[in-house]
């Protein structure tokens, strides 16, 4: 097996044209978070323009039935309510 040697110093990066491709990848990220940001500003004026093209739907549904109570309903709050009062401590 050959040995494998490595020497790390900056005429090997300038040699490799390292600056240029590290400079050209940061280029690329800001470039792609500048673009996830306008976007996100805009997010809420395009979904307003939106909302008038394509409307949301509204669905008709009957109201809830209202309970009935009961004069057994008033009896049993009026039972619970004076067992209640007993129990308190004074």
């Amino acid at each position: 097996m050959h040995a494998i040697s490595f020497s790390f110093n900056y005429q090997n990066i300038i040699a490799g044209q390292g600056f240029q491709l590290a400079f050209a990848g940061m280029t690329i990220v800001f470039t792609a978070l500048v673009l996830v940001s306008i976007f996100i500003a805009l997010l809420p004026k395009v979904l307003v323009v939106l909302n008038r093209l394509i409307p949301e739907v509204h669905h008709h549904t009957a109201a809830p039935k209202q309970r009935e109570t009961s004069d057994e309903t008033a009896i049993a709050a009026a039972i619970g309510f004076a067992l209640h009062t007993q129990q308190q401590p004074r």
